[in-house]
């Protein structure tokens, strides 16, 4: 069973990150950070431990994903990828991640079709949003790593798009822009790839993802279960969310 103790500690925690909360700063939001982390850790271990079917947390910062059950990809794609455990990105974002009214249309769009594909409550949805605009400096679907606005260059280790898909990620990425005849920069084939993703190889971050009540929950659990970055920024995907909830 979960620890009600453990949930209404660590939604104190999530309260206390970035600059409304109580923290004292960077070191402080890191302690805080690294609190909330074992937490999760805490809590999906028991979850799994006591047969109740919520997928195991593993501790960051390498944190490989869990095997899933493999689900349809649309009929005019198949992947042959095995890149369940590659981070998307490296977690450090954009900079241009000021809230616009393009920026939140996006965001609107991509919580729409989260809740109807996927059964997400608002909060959940908004939690997995919330890392999609940190990582796009602002739900920009055709940013590169860096702020270049565009086609995607040509080396694998830069992140692109909504959420920043780096190495064979991002190559599974363009398959499937190329197999679909998408634009790469545009919604449709960014939020095209993020369901695929969710369906096949991140099926677990929707597992996970779904046992959370709170929009800060949805966040912190999607960042670990699906960005899985070498460095979180929290405090920052945590302002983010603000932006979307008000999108």
């Amino acid at each position: 069973m979960i620890d009600a103790a453990e949930l209404k500690r660590l939604d104190q925690l999530i309260h206390q990150l970035g600059p409304g909360g109580s923290g004292t700063g960077s070191a402080s939001d890191e302690n805080i950070a690294r609190e909330i982390e074992q937490i999760l850790a805490d809590l999906f271990s028991d979850s799994g431990a006591s047969g109740s079917g919520m997928p195991s947390m593993p501790s960051l910062p390498s944190m490989p994903s869990r095997p899933s059950a493999t689900r349809a990809a649309p009929a005019s794609y198949r992947s042959t990828s095995t890149t369940g455990g590659v981070p998307a990105g490296d977690g450090s974002g954009q900079s241009s991640s000021a809230s616009t009214p393009e920026a939140k249309k996006t965001a609107q769009y991509f919580m729409t079709n989260l809740q109807r594909d996927f059964g997400l409550t608002r909060n959940q949805a908004a939690g997995v949003v919330a890392n999609l605009w940190h990582e796009s400096g602002g739900m920009n679907p055709g940013i590169n790593q860096g702020g270049a606005i565009g086609a995607p260059n040509s080396n694998m280790q830069s992140g692109y798009g909504i959420a920043q898909w780096t190495g064979s990620r991002k190559q599974d990425y363009l398959d499937y822009c190329s197999a679909n005849h998408l634009d790469p920069s545009s919604e449709q084939a960014n939020y095209g790839f993020l369901k695929h993703e969710l369906q096949t190889t991140q099926a677990g971050a929707i597992d996970a993802i779904k046992s959370t009540q709170s929009a800060q929950d949805a966040t912190v659990v999607f960042c670990n279960t699906f960005e899985r970055p070498g460095d979180p920024q929290m405090s920052s995907r945590l302002a983010d969310l603000q932006y979307v909830l008000t999108a």
